[in-house]
């Protein structure tokens, strides 16, 4: 009873701290939906069709021969890419200065310019050193990155056919061939396969990938507020939880807990009720961004009984880690700078900034070495449509970081206040 007083107390003053409330309620809120409403508020993400204006002016000595300048019709092939029309609009004009122009007048988004020679360049031993330039609206950023992008790899590929055709004749001299129509005809079919191969093993598009859900289970579509708002609310509630933590710091300075540590009441029973303010803040701040999201956003967060385990298990996680960053701190000036330095590197790797979007590689291993990139996955399958089987792991991941947490949490604190 004296522990769930003191916790009573905690609650009802950091619900009275405004600042508090707001980091915890008003920040999350304001960033998912921004965000929001930046990438669409449906089901998908949406971005604004780029224009791109193309000059291609790799019409040297190729094209005088009849065989067209093959490097700048790749490029522009690689943007004007049927695949990519929903997303890249491509219009060609004659010279440089005109895409420019284009841009400058607001009627493109970004202007690509091959320059001349550009095949004759590959083609030979030594390259010239031309680069094709972007030319952007320095008012837009992601119209520039993705016609960047194409033309990189468009680049690139073109670079890999060079090399595989002057190794080629390098190894077709140093077996004796010396004629060079033959040498030709070899440079032309190894670059000719190494076109093919690299067409053959290339993604087609680039694509975000949903959760597979298992048979049996409906796949559903969440929206984008409530993904992004799933990532924001786990990463303040790690603030949240900080918050009425450093309260025992608060104390310690005021004198208030060392009065309390005088009275019969034993040590334990007042640093748990300490342990459970913390984790009723943080389940209140959680319940309250899930309604929010649910009647404002329209979030759907799928089966009651996971979201419950997650949002419980999220709890645990918030308030095990905001007493571990504060049971070595010495001030609250140091707890407030050491824990936000550990939140937003956690938020960073684990995920919270990209929401529930379900990546690969090596960002889906490196995540899953924090509490938070275990809740994302969870988040992630829920809200697609995933039940008890596909969140169990996450929640017991989960688990297991609060308890290494509140182990370490509690053994600090004893040193200090034993």
């Amino acid at each position: 009873m004296r522990a769930l007083n003191i916790a009573w107390k905690d609650i009802r003053h950091t619900y009275r701290d405004m600042a508090a409330l707001a980091m915890m309620l008003v920040a999350p809120l304001l960033l998912a939906g921004a965000l929001g409403m930046a990438f669409g508020t449906g089901e998908e993400f949406s971005i604004a069709r780029v224009e791109a204006v193309v000059a291609d002016l790799d019409t040297g000595e190729a094209a005088a021969a009849g065989e067209g300048g093959q490097a700048g019709a790749i490029i522009v092939a690689a943007l004007d890419d049927p695949d990519l029309a929903d997303i890249l609009g491509v219009t060609t004009v004659s010279s440089g200065e005109a895409a420019r122009t284009t841009v400058d007048r607001g009627e493109a988004d970004v202007a690509v310019i091959i320059p001349a020679g550009l095949t004759e360049s590959l083609r030979e031993n030594v390259p010239r050193g031309q680069e094709v330039e972007i030319y952007t609206d320095p008012a837009r950023t992601v119209g520039p990155a993705i016609a960047t992008a194409v033309v990189k790899s468009a680049v690139q590929s073109l670079e890999g056919v060079r090399a595989a055709a002057l190794t080629a004749v390098q190894l077709g001299a140093a077996e004796g061939i010396t004629d060079p129509v033959e040498l030709t005809d070899l440079a032309a079919q190894t670059a000719a396969a190494y076109g093919a191969a690299a067409e053959a093993a290339a993604p087609r598009t680039l694509s975000v990938r949903a959760p597979t859900i298992p048979g049996g289970e409906e796949r559903v579509e969440p929206n984008v507020g409530g993904q992004v708002l799933v990532g924001m609310m786990i990463l303040f509630m790690f603030f949240g939880a900080a918050t009425p933590a450093r309260s025992i710091l608060d104390e310690h300075r005021q004198g208030t807990l060392l009065r309390l540590f005088s009275t019969p009441t034993p040590r334990s029973v007042i640093l748990g009720g300490k342990y459970v303010a913390v984790f009723v803040v943080v389940l209140l701040q959680s319940i309250i961004l899930l309604l929010v999201g649910r009647f404002l956003l329209g979030a759907q967060w799928g089966q009651t009984g996971p979201v419950i385990a997650l949002t419980l298990s999220g709890a645990l996680v918030a308030t095990s880690l905001g007493l571990l960053t504060v049971s070595f701190a010495k001030t609250p000036g140091q707890a407030g700078a050491v824990s936000s330095a550990i939140f937003v590197f956690l938020g960073l790797i684990g995920g919270n900034f990209v929401g529930s979007l379900n990546v690969g590689g090596a960002f889906a291993l490196v995540r899953r070495f924090t509490p938070n990139g275990w809740l994302m996955e969870g988040w992630s399958h829920v809200m697609y449509g995933g039940s008890w089987a596909r969140v169990a792991t996450p929640c017991l991941a989960a688990l297991a970081f609060s308890a290494v947490f509140f182990g370490l949490a509690t053994w600090f604190f004893g040193r200090r206040y034993s």
